[in-house]
C-alpha cells in the first residue's frame, strides 16, 4: 500500500508540473513559447509536440532523457523531478500519519487532494510569486466542508480563519503589499479553517520563523538583497503541513 501511495504521489507531482505550466500560460506569465497544439494531452514545453507515454513517466523520463526533451534537446527544469519526488514523499508520510484503515478512504482522498493543491501553490508562488485564486478557493471550500462535520467546533475554526487572515491583512497594509500579498491573506483563511486553534498558532509560528531563517541565509549568501521580494506562500504551506501533522505534539512540547 505504501508503495502504491508513493507512486500515486509521483504521478500527482507530474500533474502539478503540468498544472503550473498551463496556469502560467493562462495568466500570460513569462513561460516558454510553444506552438499551438490541438490536443489537451501533455506536450513539449518548447516545441509543442505531443509527448509519448515514455516521456510522461514521473522522474524516470527526466532521468532517462538526462534532463532534456527528446524532441528538441532543450534542458528541462530540475524543479520537475524535485516536485514529483517531493509529492511522493509527502503522500507517503501522510499515509503513515493517517492510515486509511483508521481514518477512512474519504479522509485519505481529501487529504491527498489538499496536499496536491498545496504543492501546486507552493511551486507556483515560488516561480511566479502568485497564489492562483482557483486553487485557494478549492482549499477553502474543502476546509469548510470538513469544518461543518465538526459541529461542536465550527466557531473556533471560523475565529481561527478570521484571526489568521486579519494578521496577514494587517501586515499587507502596513508594508503596502511588499511584505505580504493578498494571496497570502486568502491562503490564511484556508489555514484557519483547516487547522483551527491551537494548530493555527503553530502554523503561523513555523512559517514566520522558517521564512526569517531562509531569508537571512539568502541575504548572507548574497543571493538576494534586503529589498528583494521573497514569496511567503511556500512558508505558509510548510507551516500548514507541519501543524496539521504534528501541531498538537508541538503545542504540548512548547506550552506543556
Amino acid at each position: 500500500m505504501n508503495i502504491t501511495i508513493f507512486v500515486l504521489g509521483l504521478c500527482m507531482g507530474s500533474f502539478v508540473n503540468m498544472l503550473v505550466y498551463r496556469t502560467a500560460v493562462r495568466y500570460n506569465l513569462k513561460v516558454y513559447k510553444i506552438h499551438k497544439v490541438k490536443s489537451s494531452r501533455s506536450f513539449c514545453d518548447f516545441c509543442g509536440r505531443q509527448l509519448t507515454w515514455r516521456e510522461n513517466l514521473p522522474v524516470l523520463s527526466w532521468l532517462m532523457q538526462r534532463g532534456k526533451t527528446r524532441c528538441c534537446q532543450k534542458k528541462l527544469p530540475q524543479l520537475y523531478p524535485i516536485i514529483e519526488v517531493g509529492t511522493g514523499i509527502i503522500f507517503l508520510i501522510f499515509n503513515l500519519k493517517y492510515p486509511w484503515w483508521q481514518f477512512g478512504w474519504g479522509y485519505l482522498i481529501l487529504g491527498m487532494m489538499v496536499l496536491t493543491l498545496m504543492v501546486f501553490l507552493a511551486a507556483f508562488d515560488y516561480k511566479y510569486m502568485i497564489l492562483p485564486d482557483f486553487a485557494v478557493i478549492i482549499l477553502i471550500v474543502s476546509a469548510l466542508i470538513l469544518t461543518f462535520f465538526d459541529t461542536n467546533n465550527i466557531v473556533p475554526y471560523l475565529v481561527s480563519a478570521a484571526a489568521a487572515a486579519g494578521l496577514l491583512a494587517f501586515l499587507n497594509l502596513i508594508t503596502k503589499g511588499k511584505g505580504m500579498g493578498w494571496g497570502d491573506v486568502k491562503l490564511a483563511v484556508f489555514m484557519g479553517l483547516w487547522l483551527g486553534y491551537p494548530k493555527i498558532v503553530i502554523a503561523m509560528y513555523t512559517a514566520f520563523v522558517v521564512g526569517a531563517i531562509i531569508s537571512l541565509f539568502l541575504i548572507i549568501k548574497k543571493w538576494v538583497t534586503k529589498k528583494s521580494l521573497i514569496p511567503f506562500g511556500p512558508f505558509l504551506i510548510l507551516g500548514t503541513v507541519v501543524s496539521w501533522w504534528w501541531g498538537n505534539e508541538l503545542w504540548r512540547l512548547i506550552f506543556g
